[in-house]
């Protein structure tokens, strides 16, 4: 997981132009690895949680999804607005940007057939906490999996039941108590990627529900 820029910079990932912000979480390894293991066709629905400066909510739309993205920081949402329109005519499937925390920026009936989220996963106590919203992009609790597990327990309502979630979970966290939890929400679960940064591994899981 990246450390905060202190600016304002412009990369490229494939033909986007990806804008970024000092306040947002810049696309790191763990966005990369999610973008490569991803498996995502035309007309998919697609729901991407924290999506940053947008780059994984435009590879879906370019693919031909139709995309709800969010973030719960007002300047990634501003920023992935931003990059949709300097991007837009590279896309072939929709994206819709909310602001808010987790599902509780859906309707209960809105469903989809691919959620993806690259949680907050970082075991974190409070005396390491450096305030403002990089701490919102960074800090998983003191196990890691604060954010990870009400990602899981809302799947549930908003995932179709032929559809599959997606996230990433590090080896600095507690992998017995993410998978125990994974089952008792009624989940299958594999790990699709499985790489090394430094001192964790990072792992790609996918979950489909078991009914």
């Amino acid at each position: 997981m990246q450390k905060k820029n202190a600016a304002t910079t412009i990369f490229h990932y494939h033909r986007f132009a990806i804008k970024s912000h000092p306040d947002v979480y810049e696309p790191a390894e763990d966005t990369f690895l999610l973008l490569e293991t991803l498996d995502v066709h035309p007309n998919d629905s697609v729901l991407e949680i924290g999506t940053g400066t947008g780059l994984i909510a435009l590879e879906c739309a370019r693919k031909g999804a139709h995309v709800i993205c969010s973030d719960i920081n007002p300047f990634a949402v501003l920023l992935t607005r931003h990059n949709i329109e300097t991007n837009r005519n590279l896309l072939k499937g929709s994206i819709e940007v909310r602001q808010g925390d987790l599902f509780c920026i859906l309707q209960h009936s809105e469903l989809f057939d691919i959620i993806v989220f690259n949680p907050p996963y970082l075991p974190t106590k409070k005396k390491e906490r450096v305030g403002g919203w990089f701490d919102v992009a960074t800090d998983g609790g003191r196990d890691g999996l604060l954010h990870t597990k009400r990602y899981i327990h809302g799947l549930k309502n908003h995932l179709l039941s032929t559809g599959r979630a997606y996230f990433i979970f590090s080896s600095l966290s507690n992998r017995t108590a993410l998978e125990k939890s994974l089952k008792q929400e009624g989940f299958r679960f594999e790990i699709r990627a499985r790489r090394m940064f430094e001192s964790e591994e990072l792992d790609v899981y996918c979950v489909t529900p078991t009914d």
